[in-house]
């Protein structure tokens, strides 16, 4: 499975977030206040909430947003066929948090996997962000097809470190299980966003496309992305 991209979701939490000011740019504004953006990326390998996706991959996505609702989709190139998520909802501030809530599709070609359909809701506040998750997908061998994912996400630069810390948890049936911890560091060289990750899971996350050898194990990914 997307985020995204550093969309994807406790990532993709914060890029939500940022839509009011990073579609400020005047790339393809429409008259009644909509913006545009593109962007395209590359990931030294795909990990997503903890999972192996592929061993590298090459992105694009489109996002457009008008006060406050926005729609997108991203693509990535996986092991075999390519992912296409597609997402939409709206993003506000209430009782002096920010919030969205929404909903995320993520859909494979050549029968890579299943295909999963989610309501997202994500609320922040100082430096925590909580995401959440509840979904389904149609796994045709299995009764119980419904998950969730929380994610809790520590902004570190409270403590002078341009970093951020994320704990995740899958809920569900036996086959999506497990918990994730990541280290994000992010920044902007000559307007390329660059990506540094760490991550770490248990014995008991969801075996990705490389099986047994992505459970209980550390990983690291490097990404590029540029936005237009």
């Amino acid at each position: 499975m997307k985020k995204m991209r550093e969309n994807i979701l406790s990532i993709f939490l914060t890029s939500v977030f940022m839509i009011p000011t990073a579609f400020s740019s005047e790339s393809a504004v429409a008259e009644e206040g909509g913006a545009i953006s593109y962007n395209i990326g590359y990931m030294s390998e795909y990990w997503y909430r903890g999972v192996h996706q592929s061993d590298s991959a090459v992105s694009f996505g489109a996002d457009y947003e008008v006060g406050g609702f926005y729609l997108g989709t991203w693509w990535a190139d996986v092991d075999t066929g390519l992912e296409h998520d597609y997402y939409g909802g709206y993003a506000f501030s209430a009782m002096g948090m920010d919030m969205y809530a929404g909903f995320t599709g993520y859909y494979y070609t050549d029968n890579f996997d299943s295909d999963y359909e989610e309501f997202n809701f994500g609320v922040a506040m100082g430096p925590i962000a909580i995401d959440f998750a509840d979904g389904n997908y149609d796994g045709s061998s299995v009764t119980d097809t419904g998950y969730t994912f929380t994610s809790v996400a520590l902004d570190l630069a409270m403590v002078g470190l341009p970093m951020t810390l994320t704990a995740g948890y899958w809920g569900g049936d036996s086959s999506l299980k497990g918990n994730v911890y990541t280290l994000d560091y992010g920044t902007t060289v000559s307007g390329v966003d660059v990506g540094l990750q760490i991550g770490r899971n248990d014995d008991d996350i969801t075996a990705g496309s490389r099986g047994a050898s992505s459970v209980d194990t550390t990983f690291a990914v490097f990404s590029l992305g540029y936005s237009f």
